[in-house]
């Protein structure tokens, strides 16, 4: 018997078609198989897909699959799910705020949604806790896997692997004009990889107050370069406030301009927990036959 599901495509981080990231959304009703989803991803091919059960008015167990395999978390993805789930009216948007409740492989985190007039205007994911695994000693292995001099990375941060639920590498560069140069090399990164554990590597340009230009690579799970990176940005955020370098509470990030598929990202911390915010825009809809 052909079972059907519903299927959706949300670009996160922008309120436009074709731009952001994308991740794909199925509603399981928690009926679907493991090697389901991991087939539903794949045919949908996008970084990230999640499948979606409702346990309850405000609670959500979600699950993140790659196109290879099941994944603790996806940023983008999160937001994407959820920002889904308000627009087509599966959560009352009759209040101005409400908190819902996801559990992933990564915890329990809450994700805040706000409406306006009914129809949903903003989304904030709660990413797990970081924590600093280690700084980097050999920076000049790190600027050669981009082609980089030791003089175009910070001065004063050096790289550093930040465990976010996934291990990211966060690398600060002097300006944003160094991420406009850098050329990655896919032999280097994977070597760091192996040395490091870690799955992406997230260069950034902070400018000192709210504002950063970031790029962000994760040739290990198929990913050659990401338009708007949610957890990765999460452990950047978490690096700089443990070297006391924000300025302020909330910054805004800019990612994709160099694949065409610009991503504004908001990064909060609220009761002491991190949080990645935006908008999206559901692009697509249809129906999964298995």
């Amino acid at each position: 018997m052909v079972r059907e599901y519903r299927y959706f495509v949300a670009d996160a981080y922008t309120d436009r078609s074709f731009v952001g990231n994308p991740s794909g959304v199925v509603l399981t009703e928690g009926k679907m198989t493991d090697e389901e989803c991991i087939k539903a991803a794949l045919e949908l091919k996008h970084s990230e897909t999640t499948c979606v059960r409702r346990l309850d008015t405000d609670i959500y167990h979600v699950r993140y699959f790659s196109p290879v395999k099941e994944v603790s978390l996806s940023g983008h993805a999160a937001l994407g799910t959820f920002w889904t789930l308000a627009h087509l009216g599966y959560i009352d948007g009759r209040e101005e705020e409400i908190q819902i409740r996801q559990y992933t492989r990564a915890g329990a985190l809450r994700v805040k949604i706000q409406f306006h007039e009914e129809k949903v205007s903003f989304v904030q994911i709660e990413l797990p806790k970081m924590k600093l695994v280690e700084e980097i000693e050999d920076v000049r292995e790190v600027a050669e896997a981009f082609k980089l001099d030791l003089e175009d990375l910070d001065g004063e941060l050096r790289p550093a692997v930040i465990d976010a639920g996934i291990r990211a590498m966060v690398i600060p560069v002097r300006e944003k004009a160094v991420l406009k140069k850098m050329e990655p090399k896919r032999r280097r990164m994977a070597r760091l990889t192996e040395k490091y554990g870690c799955q992406c590597f997230h260069l950034f340009s902070y400018d000192g107050d709210g504002c950063v230009v970031q790029r962000n690579f994760a040739p290990s799970v198929g990913i050659w370069e990401e338009s708007g990176t949610g957890t990765a940005s999460g452990a950047m955020y978490a690096y700089l406030k443990e070297k006391n370098r924000l300025a302020r509470r909330k910054i805004t990030c800019s990612q994709g301009e160099e694949i065409g598929r610009p991503s504004e990202i908001v990064l909060d911390e609220i009761d002491g927990a991190i949080y990645v915010g935006g908008k999206a825009c559901v692009v697509m809809e249809g129906i999964m036959r298995i």
